[in-house]
């Protein structure tokens, strides 16, 4: 089994939440990052460095089938890190029930220059202020 961090579209009550039926629910978290809008969904981006940014959202348990079918969900091409829109990475969790431990989230992979900051990075949130659906 594997344990994935979401933060977006991919959570309950939004767009591609039905991607997720089958995995299992962990609990809610924070992962170091930030988050920007890429249009129609998020993307998290990972800047250690600086250890600047939190991102919330949630922890699931999915098995290996699973995380391939969210793989290409995610766009991402295994093998292809410059062909992937979006790259499976793992982080440490910074708060919920597996604070201290990895965790695997997808990073997004392209340029953001023309990308709006989303600074208390919870999308839930995000879309409330600006009024969009997920």
């Amino acid at each position: 089994m594997h344990r994935l961090f979401i933060y977006g579209t991919l959570m309950p009550g939004l767009r591609l939440e039905a991607e997720m039926h089958g995995a299992r629910f962990v609990g809610p978290a924070q992962v170091p990052g930030r988050l920007v809008d890429v249009g129609r969904f998020p993307g998290l981006l990972l800047d250690l460095s600086t250890g600047d940014g939190q991102v919330t959202g949630e922890i699931y348990e999915v098995d290996d089938a699973h995380l391939a079918r969210l793989d290409v969900v995610e766009g991402m091409v295994r093998g292809d890190r410059s062909a992937s829109q979006y790259w499976r990475e793992t982080v440490t969790v910074l708060s919920g029930p597996l604070q201290g431990q990895p965790v695997q989230t997808y990073v997004y992979n392209r340029p953001v220059d023309a990308c709006a900051p989303i600074p208390h990075g919870d999308y839930r949130r995000y879309i409330r202020e600006v009024g969009r659906e997920s």
